[in-house]
C-alpha cells in the first residue's frame, strides 16, 4: 500500500498493486498504447506515444520514491543532515565542509588547501545535483557503489584524490560509510523521461509482457532535500547498512 510522507504520496515502485489508483488508471488507459510500443513491429505512432508518457510524467509529479543516498560522512555531518536535510552540493559548501574538518583537527592546513583547490565540484555535472538509487544499493554490485564508501566528500573529490599518498589516505580516513534514506519527491528528479520508461516498463511487466530491459532507477534531484524527507542514516556498520550494500561479501573489506 502506497503511503502518506508528510503532504505528498510515498508510491513503491517495485509493487505496482500498490500504487495509487490516479497512476494505475492512467498506465490502464494506455495499457495498449505503451504495449504496441514496447514490441515489434510497432503501430502507435511516435507523437501519439510522446503525449502519453509525457502525460505519464505529469501523472508521477504529486509522488514521492524512496530513494538511497551512498556517501561517507562524519558524525557532525550525520547530525545536520537529520536535523536540517540535505543541501546540494557546489565548490562553495565543499569548501565550507573541508574548513569544518580543519577546524575540528581532522586534516592540516596543506591538505586542506589542496582539497579546496583540486576537486571538480564547480563542473555542471556535479554542482546542484544530488544523486540517489532508488533500489537496494547492493544491486549495483561492489564496482558500482564501493568508492562513495571509501572516501569522503563524494565524486568531486575523490575523482582528484583517491591514488596520492598524502590526501587520497587522508579522505579515506574522514567520516564513516552512509546510506541517506529518503523520500525523494518525483517533482525534484531531472525533468527527463527516466522515471516513466521504468514505470511502464514494470507496469507492463505486472501485466505479463517479458522484458530484459532495465527497471531500476537512479537519478539526481536539483532540489534541496527537507530533513522532514530524510528517513534515516544508515552507519556503517548497522546490520541495515550490510543488507541494503552486501558488502560482506565483497573482494575488498570496506572497514
Amino acid at each position: 500500500m502506497s503511503k502518506s510522507s508528510g503532504l505528498v504520496t510515498l508510491v513503491n515502485i517495485e509493487a505496482p498493486d500498490s500504487w495509487p489508483n490516479e497512476l494505475l488508471g492512467y498506465l490502464n488507459r494506455h495499457h495498449k498504447l505503451f504495449l504496441d510500443w514496447a514490441t515489434e513491429p510497432r503501430k502507435v505512432k511516435p507523437f501519439t506515444y510522446d503525449a502519453a508518457i509525457y502525460g505519464l510524467r505529469d501523472v508521477l509529479q504529486p509522488y514521492a520514491i524512496i530513494g538511497w543516498h551512498c556517501t561517507r560522512l562524519t558524525k557532525t555531518e550525520i547530525a545536520s543532515i537529520i536535523s536540517t536535510g540535505m543541501q546540494l552540493p557546489d565548490a562553495a559548501i565543499l569548501k565550507r565542509r573541508i574548513d569544518a574538518l580543519l577546524n575540528a583537527g581532522l586534516i592540516g592546513e596543506s591538505v586542506a588547501t589542496r582539497l579546496k583547490t583540486e576537486n571538480q565540484a564547480h563542473e555542471s555535472n556535479r554542482a546542484g545535483m544530488i544523486w540517489f538509487c532508488f533500489f537496494p544499493p547492493r544491486l549495483a554490485g561492489e564496482s558500482g557503489i564501493e568508492r562513495f564508501f571509501r572516501h569522503w566528500g563524494g565524486e568531486a573529490l575523490y575523482n582528484s584524490h583517491e591514488g596520492d599518498p598524502e590526501t587520497g589516505m587522508a579522505i579515506k580516513s574522514i567520516g564513516v560509510p552512509c546510506i541517506v534514506e529518503a523520500d525523494v519527491p518525483i517533482a525534484s528528479l531531472d525533468p527527463d523521461l527516466g522515471l516513466g520508461f521504468k514505470v511502464v516498463r514494470r507496469f507492463l511487466i505486472h501485466r505479463g509482457y517479458q522484458t530484459r530491459e532495465p527497471v531500476d532507477h537512479q537519478d539526481a534531484i536539483g532540489r534541496t532535500l527537507p530533513a522532514e524527507n530524510i528517513r534515516r542514516v544508515i552507519s556503517f556498520p548497522e546490520p541495515d547498512f550490510m543488507d541494503l550494500t552486501g558488502c560482506e561479501t565483497w573482494d575488498v573489506p570496506i572497514a
